[in-house]
């Protein structure tokens, strides 16, 4: 079953090599960046899936959390085509 999950991250110190994590991020289905470490992604993955997937890319000391963000969300500030991507993928 398809879901929209949320995925925060904080990369630590040495090393903060994002590329690696956003490549793992955006090869998921469907993504929408909220912030500069937060996506929402619709997949049919559990989060314990999709963290065990992210994890590959990760240090030992960074930090990671993906949780099921279902609707209702209110949100102000985003951009139209996230707000869009939210309206059209979070049922």
């Amino acid at each position: 079953m398809r879901q929209v999950l949320i995925v925060t991250y904080d990369l630590h110190e040495p090393g903060q090599n994002y590329e690696p994590l956003l490549q793992e991020l955006k090869s998921v289905e469907g993504w929408a960046r909220l912030g500069r470490s937060a996506y929402l992604v619709s997949t049919e993955m559990t989060p314990v899936q999709l963290r065990d997937k992210l994890n590959q890319v990760l240090d030992k000391n960074d930090r990671l959390f993906v949780g099921v963000a279902p609707a209702p969300s209110a949100w102000r500030g985003m951009p139209e085509d996230v707000s869009k991507w939210i309206h059209e993928h979070q049922k």
